[in-house]
């Protein structure tokens, strides 16, 4: 074997490498999971836990993943049972620039302590910068749980 052919073998072996690990990269992007589903239910908690016509907050833990980034966030959303067989949640976050909002037993009003918004128990803007209601979260409750999606 000459040198001439020997350096040629050892520059081509070299890109063959460099090119299949490129393309096992790209693949692995390529293939990679599917985005999560566009919510996933979680447990809130149990019907027994609630008062009629009282928002609960209650703090959930769910996983998010953004590609291969798989992170745990905390999302708080506000139970209200209405007495007999419905429970509907609402998000905490203000919908003006996503303050988490607090509930105001006092005079029933969910507030928002960053720019003065004003909630009512339904999540209706009553006075404030919020340009929307808060945001409803999909429940259901099943064998006495309630179960929300995120």
């Amino acid at each position: 074997m000459h040198r001439r052919r020997a350096l040629v073998l050892f520059v081509n072996s070299a890109v063959a490498l460099i090119g299949s690990g490129l393309a096992a990269v790209l693949g692995a992007f390529a293939l990679r999971p599917a985005a999560a589903a566009p919510g996933r239910w979680i447990k809130a908690g149990a019907v027994g836990d609630l008062t009629p016509h009282v928002p609960v907050p209650r703090v959930l833990a769910l996983t998010r993943q953004d590609g291969w980034y798989r992170e745990r966030a905390r999302e708080t959303v506000f139970l209200v049972w209405d007495g007999a067989s419905s429970v509907h949640a609402l998000s905490a976050t203000c919908t003006h620039l996503g303050c988490q909002v607090r509930w105001d037993g006092d005079a029933t009003r969910f507030r928002c302590p960053c720019h003065g918004g004003v909630f009512d128990a339904n999540g209706q803007v009553v006075e404030g910068p919020p340009p929307r209601p808060l945001d409803r979260v999909e429940t259901r409750v099943e064998s006495g749980a309630v179960l929300v999606r995120l």
